[in-house]
């Protein structure tokens, strides 16, 4: 399948003979960025011709939309544009994605939103891509597409809220989508490993939620601890205590995560980061040659000598 732009013809077309893309992945115009945009227009002109195809009297986007938006808010009658041939519908997609992917990074959300639609696309040639098949196709890295997936995943409630977030400007928004991000990898969690506490994702969701905007949660990567205390048994801690601190932690209340992490499992968890730590110290100790310790290494090693004493004597 070729999605390169062939064969195009650069021309001078009338404003409102142009129409959106309705494929075009980005969705989000922040006001802004089209101000800055406009101005420069204003100044300078259009000086990257827009991508458009030709379809009956019309023409549609392929690369260029606040370009052209930004024409149509200057009463521009024309606007350079080069014009190829109509592509299928996978490659005016795939086009779009990859021309983007090299000069913009796009909103988590807005490539979620359309993942669907290259799947879809690409199953209709006979095949379900894998997710190296996807990142190779729209031109996005691997761990990008991975990140889509959980949010094209959310239920339509929630990409509802993440879409009316992120079209305000970037500091004015508290709902970002790697809230939702880390939330959907400590919930799939939870639901492997202590499934009777999430009888209901979506009110598990909205009690996280609600946390996070008043400020009891008040930090995104706090959200990697959830999924620490579902895994309890691997540090050799009670699944009570691990369930209880996450039944309280998912109702509404003053309880935040890290509390729940405290009183649950973090000193299982720095028994056994100390226990990994000492037994690679003492792997790397044993081939250092007494000769190449100088006495900033000695200073500290004296320094671990006396808190590892410390610590034996007061067991």
């Amino acid at each position: 399948m070729d999605i390169k732009a062939t064969s195009a013809t650069l021309l001078e077309i009338g404003v409102d003979a142009i129409e959106r893309n309705k494929e075009n992945p980005r969705i989000v115009f922040r006001p802004a960025e089209m101000d800055k945009l406009l101005e420069s227009i204003r100044r300078y002109g259009i000086q990257v011709p827009i991508s458009v195809y030709r379809k009956g009297k019309k023409y549609i986007l392929i690369d260029g939309e606040r370009r052209w938006r930004c024409s149509i808010k200057l009463n521009r009658r024309t606007i350079p544009a080069l014009v190829q041939e109509e592509p299928s519908p996978l490659a005016n997609l795939l086009l779009m994605f990859n021309i983007h992917g090299l000069r913009e990074q796009w909103d988590l959300l807005t490539i979620a939103l359309k993942l669907p639609r290259v799947i879809e696309l690409l199953k209709r040639e006979g095949k379900t891509p894998t997710e190296r098949e996807l990142a190779e196709k729209t031109g996005q890295p691997r761990a990008t597409i991975r990140r889509c997936r959980l949010l094209m995943e959310l239920p339509d409630q929630y990409k509802d809220q993440l879409l009316e977030e992120i079209k305000k400007p970037t500091a004015e928004q508290k709902l970002t989508e790697d809230f939702f991000i880390e939330m959907e990898r400590s919930l799939t969690t939870v639901q492997r490993a202590m499934p009777e506490v999430v009888p209901d994702k979506n009110r598990v969701r909205n009690v996280l939620i609600a946390k996070y905007r008043n400020g009891t949660i008040n930090n995104v990567v706090d959200l990697r601890k959830v999924a620490k205390i579902a895994r309890a048994k691997k540090v050799n801690v009670d699944p009570k205590v691990a369930k209880g601190a996450l039944t309280r932690l998912f109702s509404i209340n003053g309880y935040g995560v890290t509390q729940a992490y405290q009183e649950s499992v973090a000193v299982a968890y720095a028994e056994r980061d100390v226990l990994t730590r000492a037994r690679s110290l003492t792997e790397i100790l044993g081939d250092v040659d007494p000769d190449d310790v100088d006495e900033e290494t000695a200073k500290a090693l004296r320094l671990l000598c006396d808190r590892v004493t410390a610590l034996l004597q007061a067991r």
